[in-house]
């Protein structure tokens, strides 16, 4: 669990360097237009960022300003949280499954900065070859960007439809029915308005 109002034993994540939490923001809008694999490539890029930038590109995504993106789900896991291993290979399936229909999926660690190959090795392992990032800066700053109501508690999960419109929440890990269900309201949800939901 990240540090939350409600308290945790874990410590504050410290700030990372300023210029990284930037460029983090933009590589993630890059990543999400794109949409690419690098079959057979080096294990992933894992890049720092806020919270506060995680949740400006996802807002940022707009079909009427082009490109392909139709729904974004954000997935918060950890190496030590064994729901959030449980569930990672779900939402991987779920990434190919829906890739095509316009479905990006952005991974961010709960990890330590100090974890970071952790990260790397576990990513690869399970043959995750596109962009993913590790949180940066304090836990309450991150939670506060993402959801007021998430409690910090991982793996955390949060779809946004093709206008960057938050559509599903859960915390607690999540079953690939669950998820593909999600996925498909978010993907028609383009041309509705505007709905948040919340699962418990």
């Amino acid at each position: 669990m990240l540090r939350s109002r409600r308290g945790s034993a874990r410590p504050r994540t410290p700030l990372g360097a300023r210029g990284t939490r930037r460029a983090a923001g933009a590589l993630l809008l890059a990543a999400m237009g794109s949409g690419l694999a690098l079959a057979g490539g080096p294990p992933p890029r894992v890049t720092p960022i806020a919270g506060a930038d995680l949740a400006a590109a996802i807002h940022s995504v707009n079909p009427d300003r082009g490109g392909d993106v139709s729904a974004v789900l954000v997935n918060v896991w950890a190496t030590w949280c064994l729901p959030c291993l449980e569930e990672l290979p779900d939402v991987l399936r779920l990434r190919r499954e829906f890739l095509a229909s316009g479905l990006r999926v952005v991974l961010v660690s709960g990890d330590f900065p100090d974890q970071l190959s952790a990260v790397e090795e576990y990513l690869a392992r399970l043959g995750v070859d596109f962009e993913t990032f590790i949180k940066d800066g304090p836990d309450m700053e991150f939670i506060d960007a993402l959801y007021e109501e998430w409690s910090g508690a991982m793996p955390a999960t949060l779809v946004y439809d093709g206008r960057g419109r938050l559509v599903q929440f859960r915390e607690g890990k999540a079953t690939y029915e669950e998820l593909e269900s999600w996925v498909r309201d978010a993907l028609e949800a383009a041309e509705r308005p505007g709905l948040t939901k919340e699962t418990p």
